[in-house]
């Protein structure tokens, strides 16, 4: 029987619906089968523990996916929206758990083969996969981790202040709150980042010096902005110094972008003995200068 045209068009609503709900029932019965199980995550865990080994990490897809903490815990993580683009050269090997729709295949060094798929396999509709890396470089010194042995001062009324006061995880310049050099986790580019607060001083440099620390290779620095900083619109440049044993050995500066940025001061050259490395935040224009950074020996 064929409706006419005014019948029919008064049922394209009812049509609608019923397509609606009908879409919507498919939708919340097979939403069982593409999400992940806590059953699913729990047995992805148990086959990372069961092969750990020094000198792992781990990351996951999406960065915010982290239920896979739950089981790991505070072991190395690498949360990286960007996994192509992201510095592991501290690692031998990755552990990438991969949630449903976003699964498509890594690019750039997985893909050609400087990061080697080792192994992989499924748990539901999880896909957890390990990538051998190349050798991981040897660190030697961790700045950021031994900042509390650090000599900060801070240029004030023409004088070198010492930062003296060590609260927790910073030493504390003056009464202000962001004026300090600290520990902290912030967001940089668009991942958090283990970083070095310094937010610099327009009558002078900031120093934070460390006594004795090992010879090395290199000195891997990293450098970047918080993201209100980098959009500042008068934002300009801060500079960081690297001396050892009272030798500028370069100067790198930060432009007004958002990023973490890596760069290597090569110490080959020097004699194989402990060092004096002091490090010089500085800036003609200190507003909105939210200034990050992070710096390890290597052998």
């Amino acid at each position: 029987m064929r409706l006419p045209p005014q019948a029919a068009f008064r049922l394209l609503p009812l049509a609608a619906v019923l397509g609606l709900s009908l879409v919507c029932a498919g939708s919340w019965l097979l939403r069982p089968l593409l999400q992940p199980d806590p059953e699913d995550t729990r047995r992805a865990a148990e086959r990372v523990l069961a092969e750990w080994r020094p000198g792992d990490a781990v990351a996951v897809r999406p960065w915010w996916a982290q239920r896979l903490r739950e089981h790991l815990g505070e072991r190395p993580w690498v949360l990286a929206r960007d996994l192509e683009a992201e510095d592991l050269s501290r690692f031998g090997r990755l552990w990438v758990l991969e949630q449903p729709g976003h699964r498509d295949r890594l690019g750039g060094p997985f893909r050609d083969g400087t990061y080697r798929l080792e192994a992989e396999a499924e748990f539901g509709p999880l896909r957890l996969a390990r990538y051998g890396l190349p050798p991981p470089a040897e660190v030697l010194y961790d700045f950021r981790a031994e900042l509390a042995r650090a000599q900060v001062s801070m240029r004030a009324r023409g004088a070198d202040k010492p930062c003296d006061l060590w609260l927790t995880d910073r030493w504390a310049c003056s009464p202000a709150d962001w004026n300090f050099v600290g520990r902290m986790i912030v967001e940089l580019g668009d991942d958090p980042r283990e970083v070095i607060w310094t937010h610099p001083s327009e009558e002078g440099p900031i120093s934070i010096g460390f006594a004795e620390v090992p010879h090395g290779r290199t000195l891997r620095v990293h450098t970047g902005f918080t993201p209100p900083a980098a959009r500042a619109a008068d934002g300009g440049p801060v500079t960081l110094s690297v001396e050892v044993d009272g030798r500028v050995l370069q100067r790198l500066v930060q432009d007004n972008r958002t990023g973490y940025f890596p760069a290597d001061v090569p110490l080959s050259a020097l004699p194989d003995q402990p060092h004096q490395v002091t490090f010089r935040v500085s800036a003609p224009r200190a507003g909105m200068r939210h200034f990050c950074w992070s710096a390890e020996v290597r052998r």
